[in-house]
C-alpha cells in the first residue's frame, strides 16, 4: 500500500481503514495510517467501524487443533525435544481482535482530543537582545564656537572616530589630546579624515571616561605623537558616557 492522504477519493480510505482495522499495515505503511488517524477524525471514525463489523467474523471462524503428527513434524524441524504446548488459535484470534480494537479505540480517542483540544504547542522564547556596549561621546568646539567636531569613542573595541574637519591646516595636522583629572595631555595620535578610526593606545584607555577633557591641538605630523601640545588647544570638549 501507499499513502494515502486525506484527499484521497473514499474508496481508497475505505480500502485502507479496513487494512488498518485487520492489521494488515506494517512499518511504515502502519506509521502512516496512525498518523492519518490522529490528523482526520472520519478517517479513525471509518477504523473504528470496520473494527467493529469484522469483530463477529471471528467468532464465526471454527476452531481447528493440529494433530499430534503435525506437532510432531514441527518439532522435529527446529529441533525441540520436549513437546511443545499446543496453541489454542481461538485464544489468539481474540486476543488479535481484542489488540486490533484497542488499538483502533485509542487512535479515535486520539483524533477526537486533536481535534476538540488542540494541543498548544510552546512559543519559542523571544531572541536575547544583548545590552548595546556603552559608547562616550564629546562635542569639541572653539573659542569662537565656528568649528564643531563630534568624537565617539568605543571603549569596547579601544577605537575613537571623529566626524568631519575643517581645521586651517598650515602645514600642520590636528592632534587629539585626553586631559584627566591630573591636568596631564596625552596624545591619542593625529587625526586621519572623517570616519577613520583611530586605535587608542590600552595604556591610554583607562583615562577617557565621564569627565575627562578632549581637545585638539595643531601640531608637526613628522615627530607625531607629541610628549605635549606645542601651543593653545583650537578645540576642547567634555566626554559623557551614554
Amino acid at each position: 500500500m501507499v499513502d494515502v492522504p486525506p484527499e484521497s477519493p473514499d474508496a481508497d480510505r475505505e480500502a485502507l481503514a479496513a487494512e488498518l482495522a485487520l492489521n494488515l499495515l506494517d512499518g511504515t505503511e502502519r506509521a502512516q495510517a496512525l498518523r492519518l488517524c490522529l490528523s482526520d477524525p472520519a478517517f479513525a471514525a471509518a477504523v473504528e467501524a470496520w473494527s467493529l463489523r469484522l469483530a463477529p467474523l471471528l467468532d464465526a471462524i471454527p476452531y481447528a487443533e493440529p494433530s499430534l503428527r503435525v506437532w510432531n513434524a514441527v518439532e522435529a524441524r527446529i529441533g525441540v525435544a520436549a513437546p511443545a504446548p499446543v496453541t489454542n488459535i481461538a485464544a489468539r484470534l481474540k486476543a488479535w481482535r481484542a489488540g486490533a480494537l484497542a488499538a483502533s479505540a485509542v487512535a479515535a480517542c486520539l483524533a477526537l482530543v486533536i481535534a476538540f483540544n488542540p494541543v498548544q504547542l510552546p512559543r519559542p522564547a523571544p531572541p536575547a537582545i544583548s545590552a548595546a556596549a556603552p559608547v562616550a561621546v564629546a562635542q569639541l568646539a572653539g573659542a569662537s564656537d565656528a568649528a564643531r567636531i563630534a568624537v565617539a569613542y568605543d571603549p569596547k573595541a579601544g577605537l575613537l572616530r571623529v566626524g568631519p574637519q575643517a581645521l586651517a591646516a598650515h602645514g600642520k595636522s590636528p592632534e587629539l589630546w585626553v586631559i584627566p583629572e591630573d591636568g596631564v595631555p596625552r596624545s591619542l595620535g593625529l587625526l586621519a579624515g572623517a570616519g577613520v578610526p583611530l586605535t587608542v593606545r590600552p595604556a591610554l584607555r583607562p583615562f577617557l571616561h565621564d569627565g575627562a577633557t578632549l581637545a585638539i591641538t595643531m601640531e608637526d605630523p613628522a615627530s607625531a605623537p607629541h610628549p605635549g601640545p606645542s601651543g593653545k588647544p583650537v578645540l576642547t570638549g567634555i566626554i559623557a558616557s551614554i
